[in-house]
């Protein structure tokens, strides 16, 4: 039946598929922690890929917002700023010995240096002046905590390992608090804040990220329909018997024509007399 789609529609259905799968593994790379494997046991309880992620992204956040916190404390403006920046220098510093710890004892590689977009984040920030500076810093901090607060409530909530359940009620303190921190500056510009992240192909997403994965598929899937149609098609064609030739006429038979009725005389009735004549 394949034989019967047209070859170039095989192909695009191909390339579509191979292209929504290519980005949906991009993506999840992009925005996981490559290479950390599946489930391991601990003597604190199985670890598992979300544990480790909550981890390393946990670390990062320390390894460019500590930096970030200290540089404020020096360069900003505002007063407020001032001591919002040296409060988060000094409890990352906490933190990020609480998760070098827990990370030692449950075997989990962390990163030693932020990631580009982190890095691009601190040239950002550093490039301000003055009230510019003030606003950099508190609106891409405020950022950073609202995408990584998220991920420790859920993996507090579903983790199995006591350790990384004790760790993650740690971390939601630090990252609440800095929030408060940050947004008691009045400089937070909450409608600049990212949506929340999408749950999947039907969450009706408008970023043009949201949208990349579902028309890939959905145009895979109306390329596979077509040629599934032209196939089907193409078969029916094939099986569909030829028309029957009209059958000839029937002669139609003469009949004769049938025979006038004869009409018989009804036997004449005979009197008495007669009948005594006859048996003289």
């Amino acid at each position: 039946m394949l034989r019967r789609v047209p070859r170039n529609l095989r192909r695009a259905v191909v390339a579509a598929v191979l292209l929504a799968v290519t980005f949906s593994v991009w993506q999840s790379w992009s925005s996981g922690t490559p290479g950390v494997g599946g489930w391991v046991q601990t003597p604190y309880g199985p670890l598992g890929p979300a544990d480790r992620d909550l981890l390393v992204k946990v670390r990062l956040a320390g390894l460019w917002e500590q930096p970030t916190g200290q540089q404020a404390e020096q360069q900003a403006l505002a007063p407020a700023v001032k001591v919002v920046g040296g409060d988060i220098a000094a409890e990352h510093g906490d933190l990020d010995r609480r998760v070098r710890d827990v990370a030692d004892k449950l075997g989990v590689l962390l990163p030693s240096a932020p990631t580009s977009q982190q890095m691009a984040w601190m040239a950002e920030i550093s490039s301000k002046t003055g009230s510019d500076y003030d606003r950099a810093f508190t609106q891409r901090l405020r950022e950073a905590h609202g995408s990584v607060l998220p991920v420790i409530a859920e993996v507090r909530a579903s983790t199995r390992n006591d350790l990384v359940r004790q760790f993650a009620a740690e971390a939601d303190t630090f990252v609440s608090r800095h929030i408060q921190y940050l947004e008691s500056t009045g400089l937070v510009d909450y409608q600049a804040l990212p949506a929340a992240p999408s749950p999947g192909l039907l969450s009706g997403g408008r970023n043009i990220g949201d949208l990349i994965v579902p028309t890939l598929v959905f145009g895979a899937a109306m390329l596979g329909a077509v040629g599934l149609a032209v196939a089907l098609r193409n078969r029916d064609a094939g099986r569909r018997p030829a028309p029957a030739a009209p059958a000839p006429p029937r002669a139609t038979r003469r009949r004769d024509p049938v025979p006038p009725l004869i009409q018989i005389p009804a036997p004449r009735a005979t009197d008495a007399r007669s009948r005594h004549a006859l048996r003289s």
